[in-house]
């Protein structure tokens, strides 16, 4: 495992967290994926960057992302039960139901 800190004279956004990954912009507009963030102060960011250590150049665009497996949405490991009640005499037809639930990142 090896860690690369970057350090910036400005704060942090404030929905990092740790296991985010974080990438960076090249020269060439080409985005390169530093790795999972593992820790993070008010003007720095840790990741691990595997086996070897990654040298970002100086005023590179940094982002993050978060991680898919953790951050998902749709409901996973929780139900609803629903019963509808049409207390009319009339016909009546139900289309759809729809629901979506997402992980917040605060």
């Amino acid at each position: 495992m090896a860690n690369t800190t970057l350090n910036f004279n400005f704060e942090l956004n404030v929905s990092l967290q740790a296991g985010d990954i974080v990438y960076y912009l090249d020269s060439n507009d080409s985005i390169i994926r530093l790795g999972p963030c593992v820790s993070f102060g008010t003007n720095s960011i840790t990741c691990d960057t595997g086996s070897s250590s990654i040298n970002v150049p100086e005023n590179s665009f940094i982002f993050f992302g978060k991680d898919n497996e953790i951050n998902t949405s749709g409901i996973l490991g929780y139900y609803a039960e629903v019963e509808f009640v049409n207390e009319s005499d009339q016909y009546a037809e139900l289309f759809a139901v729809n629901s979506e639930i997402f992980i917040s990142s605060n």
